[in-house]
């Protein structure tokens, strides 16, 4: 078999989320026209203008035309794969938004129910153009439903999991195999004590495996590195000569090239060796510590990318390190696993892919939907009684008998699924105060920071979100609903999808008396300021204008804070607001901060009236400090001198 592993997504469009927002510009401004390199170059320009392509301006600067154009055939080459349009230089058909794609674009709220459905359909290989060839010999695979099977059968699979078995398992025939390698290798890995000892053995599992994965491809290195070998002893100034050089890059060629650091690296380690008199055997070792590594970088990246896509279908969860599926689709998930899938050849795949209403989904039957729908029924009344009389929710489901029509009976399962999202995030919130949750909540601080969350640099913002919030539920006696305290969104094991848009605060926490408005940021330097400065005083000033009759704070957590974002919050202490001027208070507080806040909640089981007399104190200090330095050294003061009189 010829070296192959899938993922699906691109490391170009990391954030599957903006999927929709690419083919709404694709589709306004190229549809019909011809896909050429002015098009490209066009459409690259759109995806920045209207940031959903992310660049920094200096290197944005540094881009000629040809990297730009690379960059949106890479971009768009995900939405051709998923079945989303059609748009190929090499083709003389005009860029197509196909039927799938403009369901996306019309329905998006059953978004994961079209995304599952391509998803179904993703297979390697394809008649699509660059998805067939020697590179995909002996490849029959549909990576989601082997994904499905696999993650489902062995009650998920950590990052490393994926990295090694997963993504390599690239027959439909192996996935039975795939399943018993992941047992053996978890009842491996249990015997083992000892955190360094663990990562080891993993290392050299990954490394064994992909020994196996890549037996060819190391097998045509083996090949140059014998010639290499042969000519130098024939000829001592060989590795120097022009044919020696590209003879030693062909040899170290990785994903960039031969001209890395790290390629650099192993060729100079190759040359002493040659000149050492070692042989083909010391040569290969050398290579292999090179070239394995890089490819457990890469299956590592692909790990992030299958999860982030994956969850799209509304199939998948993430829980920390670890992707999972999501229990309340157990039937459905259950039923298309029973389902016989197979992959669909070139001369109906296009068809197949574009089509919006194939696969055939349970959920299109209305027997599948009336007895789901009598299931969460049921488990929406036994947590409506739980937590929903406390709340004064309605139960949707007790008003709702099952309907004939199947679209009115798919809004009638959406309705009493959203309730039930809701009361299971109220008795999210009640656990949260939980002696094991606060410690969870601290601890998770360190995941984030330490990046070791499954889904990759997409997912960090969301989950600071998301962690940040939990710290506020802990804290509890809220006034208003934890799905309203936050603008985030969360799936139905209620971990975080995205974080909040832009043009809204992240978080509103309202109490009896006052409101918290919270804003977080991973930014640590200079363009923590440049990047949040504008948009956290205008949160804050547009919430306090909307509820006058409350203390409003604004409260910045960072794992750092910038000095120049203290000395802003500091001296501009007013914001306009439809020709009104609104005095704000914005605290900034580092993660430590919050750290510290929340042990000392664990120890002393504060009321939140007991935190706005500290944000009170903070405030007031604002007033007496000279500058921005004094005030920012005074917080963890007033900080120890509230806890102390608690």
């Amino acid at each position: 078999m010829k070296y192959f592993q899938w993922t699906i997504g691109s490391t170009t469009v990391r954030n599957p989320d903006r999927l929709r927002d690419g083919l709404k510009i694709l589709d306004q401004n190229f549809k019909g026209k011809k896909w050429d390199v002015s098009e490209q170059e066009k459409f690259f320009e759109l995806l920045r203008k209207n940031k959903v392509y992310e660049m920094e301006d200096e290197n944005y600067d540094k881009m000629i035309s040809k990297r730009k154009q690379e960059h949106a055939r890479k971009w768009i080459s995900i939405l051709n794969q998923l079945g989303l349009c059609f748009a190929y230089h090499s083709s003389d058909k005009p860029v197509i938004i196909t039927e799938a794609g403009q369901a996306l674009l019309d329905n998006p709220d059953i978004e994961d129910e079209i995304f599952l459905r391509q998803l179904l359909k993703y297979q390697k290989p394809c008649v699509l153009p660059k998805q067939n060839g020697a590179s995909f010999e002996n490849v029959s695979v549909l990576p989601f439903v082997a994904s499905l099977k696999i993650t489902y059968e062995l009650g998920g699979l950590s990052k490393d999991e994926i990295s090694i078995f997963l993504n390599t398992t690239v027959r439909m025939d192996d996935i039975d195999k795939a399943i018993k390698q992941v047992n053996d290798y978890r009842n491996q890995k249990d015997k083992i004590t000892g955190r360094v000892k663990k990562r080891e053995f993993y290392y050299q599992t990954q490394l064994a495996r992909l020994e196996e994965v890549f037996k060819d491809e190391v097998n045509e290195r083996m090949v140059l590195i014998k010639n290499l070998v042969a000519k130098f002893k024939k000829d001592k100034s060989f590795v120097s000569s022009n044919e020696g050089v590209k003879l030693l890059a062909d040899i170290t060629k990785g994903g960039k090239g031969s001209n890395t650091i790290k390629a650099k690296r192993a060729q100079r380690d190759i040359k002493e060796a040659l000149k050492s008199g070692k042989g083909a055997v010391v040569i290969k070792k050398i290579f292999l510590a090179y070239y394995l590594p890089l490819k457990i970088s890469t299956l590592k990246d692909y790990a992030d990318l299958t999860a982030r896509y994956l969850r799209k279908s509304g199939l998948f969860s993430v829980s920390r390190d670890k992707l999972i599926t999501v229990s309340e689709k157990e039937d459905l998930i259950k039923t298309l696993l029973s389902q016989k899938w197979e992959l669909v050849s070139d001369d109906r795949y296009l068809d197949y892919l574009w089509n919006s209403f194939s696969p055939a989904l349970p959920s299109d039957k209305k027997d599948y939907l009336k007895k789901h729908l009598n299931t969460i029924k049921a488990k929406e009344k036994a947590l409506f009684d739980k937590v929903g009389v406390r709340e004064s929710l309605k139960l949707v489901g007790k008003d709702i008998s099952p309907a004939e029509n199947l679209l009115q009976l798919k809004q009638q399962t959406k309705a009493v699924e959203g309730s039930l999202l809701k009361l299971k995030e109220v008795e999210f919130y009640y656990s949260q105060r939980e002696e094991k949750q606060v410690d969870d909540i601290i601890n998770f601080y360190d995941l984030i920071l330490t990046r070791q969350i499954l889904g990759g640099e997409a997912y960090y913002p969301a989950y600071m979100e998301w962690n940040t919030w939990r710290v506020f539920l802990a804290i509890d006696t809220l006034a208003n609903k934890p799905y309203e305290a936050r603008n985030f969104k969360l799936d139905d094991e209620l971990q975080p999808i995205n974080h909040a848009a832009g043009n809204q605060a992240d978080m509103v926490f309202e109490y009896e008396n006052f409101i918290l408005v919270t804003e977080v940021t991973l930014l640590t330097r200079a363009n923590q300021w440049s990047a949040e400065i504008e948009p956290v005083p205008r949160h804050v000033a547009k919430v306090q204008s909307q509820k006058k009759e409350k203390d409003v704070f604004g409260l910045f957590v960072a794992p750092q804070i910038d000095i120049n974002t203290v000395l802003t919050f500091f001296n501009n202490r007013k914001y306009a607001v439809n020709d009104e001027i609104i005095d704000l208070t914005i605290i900034p507080f580092s993660i430590d901060q919050i750290k510290s806040l929340l042990s000392v909640f664990k120890q002393k089981r504060f009321s939140t009236q007991d935190m706005k007399r500290l944000f009170v104190s903070i405030r007031e200090e604002m007033s007496s400090s000279k500058d921005a330095l004094e005030w920012n050294k005074k917080i963890p003061v007033i900080m120890n001198d509230w806890s102390q009189k608690l």
